[in-house]
């Protein structure tokens, strides 16, 4: 567990489960409480209405009772000719007809004289011995009670059955601890008594949720069971906790997935950062630090990269001084870099010449145009010979804004010739508006290296010169179509005296260097594709950038 790729993958898995299975216990539970709370209403109020309703009904029986005892018929059959079977079969139609179970008439003394189905009686003369809805209702004659008449509603199987289809529940009539009737096929198992307002029981391998109420009938303690079946909650609850567990376990492979491809994502840069560190330490600075991450470790490539560059600015700077140094000796050569400034003014110059055979109606333009840039090379040509004679070194920059674009377009009138022969390209179709640059120094950094292309270039060769925005300031390069340079002597192309040439200072590229490390840039060497060589200048927009 030492890897930061382990550890991140178990961080992301427990990260990823803890909340699920949180959010999935807790929905588990008020699921199943749910459905008990809403069985538990359910039954409550079945019950509560078939409280009422049995309320309801033994009321209709003592109504019932009360209004058949004044019947006058019955009374002439029950005092006037009781011997008879008419009062069996009179109580017989009035039990059907008033829906009852049974019907009986007695004596004061509790003698049956006639009845009407009893169902559970234990003999002839017994009224009805099972549970039932009954009452009692004087037969009245003279202001007196001549007889009694009994009758009721049986409470057995086939009455919860009625009650069962209109509440919805299950019924068990209990008496004590014996089952009376029952809605279930077995009932066995139901406890003596049922706990609290609504408990859950088990009958016969089924969950039921279970609630109780007394049922007053006058005698030994009779209890009516409404119980509700849980079985579709259970199996919901547990498909819910199956599909829990298959969502955990979909859950934990895509937590351990996405916790590789994150840990990758962050320990490889990691990996990268700490093999461009050891680059470093080795004194590697060439390659740049290609990476994208995250926020955090991009910033912390960014600031290797600035250490990269850094290193990079320093060991260039102290090449620059040492090849400043061993430049300042060789300053007495700088006389051979006369030939630079002189090669514009004769181009100038035999431009005029060439203008005023031809008798080129341009005339005037192109003699401004020769006036101006002889003009600017004497004066930069005697700046160079004041400073080198009097401090052996190259004149500082003076800084002023300067358009690259009139820079290129004094290229153009330059060689104005080459352009036309196809063997020089300057391409301006990419505006960069305006740099802090001395511009006579800049000018003449990009006439060397033009002068140099154009000498390095075999048969049809052609030199390009172009700019672009860079990332904070411009870069301009200049590319030939040559044979191209070794790696070598890249290396060495900026030493002063090094030369590729027969005849040459060695001081060209030397001074074209310092040009652009005195405005604050950069210059590099490098193969171009297709071969040749390009030279690629980076300046800032502001000096001292």
């Amino acid at each position: 567990m030492k890897s930061l790729r382990s550890r991140l993958i178990l961080g992301v898995a427990l990260i990823a489960l803890a909340p699920l299975a949180l959010a999935i216990f807790v929905l588990s539970f008020r699921v199943e409480r749910l459905m008990r709370t809403e069985a538990g209403e359910r039954l409550d109020v079945a019950l509560g209405g078939l409280q009422s309703e049995l309320q309801v009904e033994a009321e209709e029986v003592a109504q019932k009772l009360r209004i058949l005892a004044r019947d006058v018929t019955l009374k002439r059959l029950y005092l006037v000719d009781r011997e008879s079977q008419e009062l069996g079969r009179y109580l017989e139609e009035k039990r059907f007809l008033l829906g009852l179970d049974f019907l009986a008439v007695t004596d004061t003394a509790g003698s049956v004289a006639a009845s009407s189905e009893v169902r559970t009686g234990s003999g002839p003369d017994s009224i009805h011995a099972g549970l039932s809805m009954s009452g009692v209702a004087p037969i009245l004659y003279q202001g007196e009670t001549a007889g009694l008449l009994h009758g009721g509603v049986t409470l057995d199987a086939a009455f919860l059955q009625r009650l069962k289809q209109t509440r919805g529940v299950d019924l068990v009539l209990r008496e004590g601890e014996r089952t009376v009737a029952s809605t279930l096929e077995a009932p066995q198992g139901l406890p003596s008594t049922v706990p609290g307002p609504t408990s859950r029981l088990a009958l016969a391998g089924r969950s039921y949720l279970a609630r109780s109420f007394p049922l007053d009938l006058g005698l030994s303690r009779v209890d009516v069971v409404g119980l509700v079946p849980t079985a579709a909650g259970d199996r919901m609850i547990l498909a819910l906790q199956l599909t829990a567990a298959l969502l955990g376990v979909a859950g934990l492979i895509v937590a351990v997935l996405l916790g590789v491809m994150w840990s990758s994502q962050i320990s490889r840069p990691v990996e990268t950062l700490a093999a461009f560190a050891e680059q470093l330490s080795r004194g590697e600075w060439e390659e740049p630090l290609t990476l994208r991450s995250v926020g955090e470790l991009q910033t912390l490539v960014t600031a290797l990269e600035r250490t990269r560059g850094d290193l990079r600015r320093y060991r260039d700077q102290l090449v620059i001084g040492e090849r400043h140094a061993a430049w300042s000796q060789m300053a007495r050569k700088v006389a051979h870099e006369i030939k630079n400034p002189l090669t514009p003014i004769a181009i100038s110059i035999s431009d005029l010449k060439r203008s005023y055979e031809l008798q080129r109606p341009d005339f005037p333009q192109v003699l401004d145009q020769a006036v101006r840039t002889v003009g600017d090379e004497v004066h930069a040509l005697k700046r160079l010979l004041e400073e080198f004679s009097e401090l052996g070194r190259f004149p500082a920059p003076v800084f002023a804004p300067v358009e690259i674009s009139e820079i290129f377009a004094d290229l153009e009138a330059l060689y104005s010739r080459e352009i036309a022969e196809g063997r020089l390209v300057v391409d301006r179709s990419t505006p960069v508006g305006t740099v802090a640059a001395d511009g006579a120094q800049l000018r003449q950094a990009l006439v060397n290296l033009v002068k140099n292309g154009l000498e390095a270039l075999d048969g049809d060769g052609v030199v390009t010169v172009a700019t672009r925005p860079g990332d904070s300031g411009v870069e301009i390069t200049v590319t030939d179509t040559g044979p191209g340079l070794s790696s070598e002597q890249r290396t060495h192309l900026f030493v002063p005296g090094f030369t590729t040439k027969a005849s040459g200072s060695g001081l060209g590229l030397t001074i074209v260097e310092r040009i652009v490390h005195d405005h604050g840039g950069t210059i590099v060497a490098e193969a171009a594709e297709g071969g040749g060589t390009r030279f690629r200048i980076r300046l800032p927009r502001k000096s001292g950038s």
